[in-house]
C-alpha cells in the first residue's frame, strides 16, 4: 500500500495538535489550580461544587450575622451593667437617706446624686449601636426609645424584637423592646405594694412587708385603718374585714401578707395595700426622688419619708430585678451564639474540604502530566523533521 507524503503530514499534523490541546489544558489546570475551567468538562463535579460554593457562601454570611448579632448583645450586656451599678448605688444612697441620723441638708444632697443617677440610667436606656440604632426601640431602631415628657417617662418605640438568622433554620434576637426591661417592672415588693394615707397625723410608717403564704393572697385592695391608737380594722370596699390590736414593731398579717407598723398612729390613720402592677423603672426612681426632696420637719413628715424610702427601696430592688433578668437573657443568647459561630466555624470548614477535593488540582500528579505531555510533544515534533526529511533524492548519486 503506498502512503503518500501528504498522507503523512497531515496525520503527524492531526497529532500535533492534539498533544498540544492536552499540553494546553494541562498547563490551564496548573495556572488556575482547578482540576476543570468549563462545566462541560466535568458536569457532575461542576454541578456539586456550585451546590457547595452556594452553601459556603451561605455559612459566611451566618458568621457575619453571628459577629454582628453578638457586638450588638455585649453592647446591650454593657449597657445593663452600667444600669445595674447604677441602680446599686441609688439603693445605697436610699438606705443612707433612711438613716434616722440623716439631715435635711444630706436628704437633699442625695436626692441630686439620685436625680443626676436616673438621668445616667435614662441615656443608657437610648444607647445606640455603632451604626446609630437604637437598642431598645424595638424594630423602630431610628426612634429614640425612651423620653421624659410632662405627662412622665414615655416609650416611643414598639414591642418588636429584631431577629438574626445565624443558621439553618435559626434565629436569634439581638435586640430588645425596652418596655419589657425598663417599663414592666412590679412597683412594691413584686406582689403587693403599700402605700401611707396623705392624711396622716400620726408618727406610724410601714417598715418590713412579705409575703407569708402566697396561696392566700387574692390580689385585692385593702386598708388598715386605725379606730384608735392601739386597735386598728381591716377593711375592703364592702366594709370591715378584720380588726386586731396594734403593737408598734409586730406584724399584721391578713390574707398571707405581713406587714410591720412602727410608730404611733393616730386614730383615722389608713395604710393601704394591694396587688403589684406594672410601673416604668424611670417614674419609681423619679419618686424616690420626690420623696427625698419633700421637707421632713413634722414627726408625721418624717414617718411619710420612712415609709416612703422603705417603698422606693423595693422598687430599686424590683428594678435591679429586671435588669437582671434581661441580663440572664442577653447572656444565654450570647453563649448560643458562641456554640452557633463554632458550629458554623466546623460546617465552613468542611464544607471547604469537599470543595477542594471537588475542584482543586492536584498539582503533583498535574505537574507530572504536563512533563510527561511536553516531552511527547518534543518527540512527536522531532520524529516529524526526521519523516519529512526522508527522500529517495538524498540516495541518488
Amino acid at each position: 500500500m503506498r502512503i503518500s507524503s501528504q498522507s503523512i503530514r497531515n496525520l503527524f499534523v492531526a497529532q500535533l495538535g492534539i498533544q498540544q490541546a492536552g499540553l494546553s489544558k494541562t498547563q490551564l489546570q496548573v495556572s488556575t489550580g482547578l482540576r476543570f475551567n468549563r462545566p462541560a468538562e466535568d458536569p457532575v463535579a461542576a454541578s456539586q461544587s456550585l451546590d457547595l460554593q452556594r452553601a459556603l457562601e451561605q455559612n459566611d454570611q451566618f458568621q457575619t450575622n453571628t459577629g454582628l448579632a453578638t457586638s450588638r448583645l455585649q453592647l446591650s450586656e454593657g449597657t445593663l451593667s452600667a444600669v445595674t451599678d447604677n441602680l446599686q448605688r441609688i439603693r445605697e444612697l436610699a438606705v443612707q437617706a433612711a438613716n434616722a441620723t440623716e439631715t435635711a441638708e444630706g436628704r437633699r444632697m442625695i436626692a441630686t446624686e439620685v436625680r443626676q443617677r436616673l438621668d445616667a440610667i435614662l441615656q443608657l436606656a437610648n444607647v445606640q449601636d455603632g451604626n446609630g440604632q437604637y437598642l431598645y426601640a424595638g424594630y423602630s431602631t431610628g426612634v429614640r426609645p425612651f423620653s421624659n415628657s410632662p405627662a412622665g417617662y414615655v416609650y416611643n418605640g414598639d414591642q418588636g424584637q429584631r431577629q438574626v438568622q445565624i443558621g439553618p433554620g435559626r434565629q436569634i434576637a439581638d435586640s430588645d423592646a425596652g418596655s419589657s426591661i425598663f417599663q414592666l417592672v412590679r412597683n412594691g415588693n413584686g406582689t403587693f405594694v403599700v402605700g401611707q394615707g396623705a392624711a396622716n397625723t400620726g408618727t406610724a410608717y410601714v417598715g418590713a412587708r412579705g409575703v407569708a403564704d402566697l396561696a392566700q393572697w387574692d390580689s385585692g385592695s385593702y386598708s388598715i385603718v386605725f379606730t384608735s391608737p392601739t386597735t386598728y380594722d381591716v377593711v375592703d370596699g364592702s366594709g370591715t374585714l378584720a380588726s386586731g390590736t396594734y403593737v408598734s414593731g409586730q406584724s399584721v398579717a391578713f390574707r398571707g401578707v405581713q406587714l410591720t407598723l412602727e410608730g404611733t398612729p393616730a386614730t383615722g390613720d389608713r395604710f393601704t395595700f394591694g396587688p403589684s402592677v406594672n410601673q416604668d423603672m424611670f417614674s419609681m426612681l423619679d419618686g424616690l426622688a420626690r420623696a427625698l426632696e419633700t421637707p421632713a420637719s413634722t414627726p408625721a413628715a418624717l414617718a411619710a419619708f420612712r415609709g416612703a424610702m422603705n417603698t422606693g427601696i423595693e422598687n430599686v430592688d424590683q428594678s435591679i430585678g429586671s435588669i437582671v433578668r434581661a441580663r440572664a437573657d442577653v447572656g444565654g443568647r450570647l453563649q448560643a451564639l458562641e456554640t452557633q459561630q463554632t458550629t458554623n466555624t466546623d460546617l465552613g470548614l468542611q464544607l471547604k474540604t469537599t470543595l477542594s477535593q471537588t475542584r482543586d488540582l492536584d498539582y503533583a500528579e498535574a505537574v507530572t502530566r504536563m512533563n510527561q505531555q511536553l516531552t511527547a510533544l518534543q518527540a512527536a515534533q522531532a520524529s516529524y523533521v526526521k519523516v519529512m526529511g526522508l527522500s529517495l533524492f538524498n540516495y541518488l548519486r
